[in-house]
């Protein structure tokens, strides 16, 4: 396997080098660029070449070692018996209304509030806020219905831009 790879690894590096020349034969800008760029990914396989040479000998010599080094058994000593902590759990309740409505509610609230304020950035921010919330909505709705598009509203990103 080893001179296989010092085969692709002198491919590679004769190759980089041949797109180095054509980049200095090249006589407009995005063709020499196109060229360099063509190198360099070159010599970046000649290194990952290398790297998987080193590795295969790094596993083979492992394997080697393993074989030399007799099995004994791993004892691992028990912990200290420690005293109990209660559990403490988390107090749950049951919501009247659905997230979805929770959402669509409290993104309502934004907007109204938003209306109220003069332009300027915390107006925006509880804009962002509110179409972040009713792009939850569509996210929470797409997710339960499998096989629909996504909502119009989608953004993954959730960007600090309102949609209007």
């Amino acid at each position: 396997m080893l001179l296989k790879l010092s085969k692709h690894i002198s491919n590679c590096l004769e190759r980089a080098a041949e797109a180095e020349d054509r980049a200095l034969q090249a006589t407009d800008a995005a063709s020499r660029r196109d060229q360099e760029t063509l190198a360099q990914s070159w010599r970046h396989l000649a290194r990952s070449y290398q790297f998987v040479g080193s590795l295969e000998r790094f596993l083979a010599q492992a394997a080697e070692r393993k074989k030399d080094v007799p099995e004994t058994p791993v004892v691992v000593p028990e912990p200290p018996q420690q005293e109990s902590k209660p559990i403490i759990r988390r107090r749950r309740g049951n919501h009247r209304v659905s997230f979805k409505d929770r959402l669509l509610k409290s993104a309502q609230a934004m907007r109204a509030q938003a209306a109220r304020l003069p332009a300027g950035p915390a107006r925006e921010q509880l804009l962002i806020k509110a179409q972040q919330a009713e792009a939850a909505v569509g996210v929470a709705i797409w997710i339960s219905n499998p096989g629909t598009p996504p909502p119009d509203n989608f953004d993954p990103h959730l960007t600090n831009k309102p949609k209007r």
